[in-house]
Order: C-alpha cells, then structure tokens, then sequence
C-alpha cells in the first residue's frame, strides 16, 4: 500500500462508497505492515487535537496515538490504550515521564515501562495480540499520551 493509498483510506468518509483498500475476495480493510505502520507514525511531529480517553477521562492522547490504535493490529490497537489507561497510568504518582515500549514478535509482545532513562518500572507479557511485529514506544507525561515524535 503506498502512502497516497494510505491518506485516501484516512481521508475517505465511512459509506462514502466502495473503498479502493478492500480485498475484492475478503472485502475487508487490507492491514497496514510493519514498515508501512512504522512510516506513516514517523509523519507525526506535533498534534493538532487531544482526544480523551473513554474509561480514564484524565488521560488524552494525541493524532498519532489516534492513528495507532486506528491502524495497529487487524481490528485496531484501543486495546493498548485501555491497557496503558487503567494498568500505567497508575505510575504517573511516583513519576513524572514513562516510555511505554511494546516489542511484538510472533503474536505475543512484551510490555516495558520505565523512566525514559532506561530503569524498568514495570513489565509485562500479552500472550497473544494481531499487533504488527516491532518495537512500539509511547511516551505518557503529564495528563497525555504520544508518540516520540510528537513530544
């Protein structure tokens, strides 16, 4: 999938008809790959809107994070927002910054938080998820979650 295909799946209003993406066989949303997922997030340098988190309504999150959780696994990666909501958010009273790193590999993916200085604060491990294989970071500071690059 090439960008420009990219940008006219995100811009293209849902029932605005048939959607060049889809499968002819499956007609479901192609997922994005790896490097696919990897190019479009390093697009993010600043965020125009905040969105609020549905269960952790101090917790907002950015246009990168949005496109994450829109883009990241075959039926979207809310999940690791929900995760990051109610599991890490909970860290924030003993530190001011944290780097949430996801590493995939083979449908099972480990989970790091630590104090972007590199001294771990918490791990975990998902036993299974349809997230693209790679090493995903946030950063959560403050009352928000970004990507890297919209700090």
């Amino acid at each position: 999938m090439t960008t420009e295909l990219t940008t006219a799946i995100l811009s293209t209003p849902q029932g605005a008809g048939s959607n060049p993406a889809l499968d002819d066989d499956e007609k479901q949303p192609r997922r994005l790959t790896s490097e696919q997922l990897t190019h479009e997030l390093r697009q993010y340098t600043g965020s125009e809107n905040w969105y609020r988190h549905g269960l952790n309504r101090k917790m907002h999150y950015t246009d990168g994070i949005k496109f994450f959780a829109e883009n990241g696994g075959e039926q979207g990666a809310y999940w690791l927002l929900d995760l990051i909501a109610t599991d890490t958010w909970q860290l924030l009273k003993k530190e001011a910054f944290l780097m949430v790193s996801i590493t995939v590999k083979d449908n099972k993916a480990d989970c790091v938080v630590d104090d972007g200085n590199g001294r771990v604060i918490k791990t975990s491990h998902i036993t299974y998820t349809d997230l693209q294989a790679g090493i995903w970071k946030f950063y959560l500071t403050g009352d928000i979650l970004l990507l890297p690059g919209e700090y």
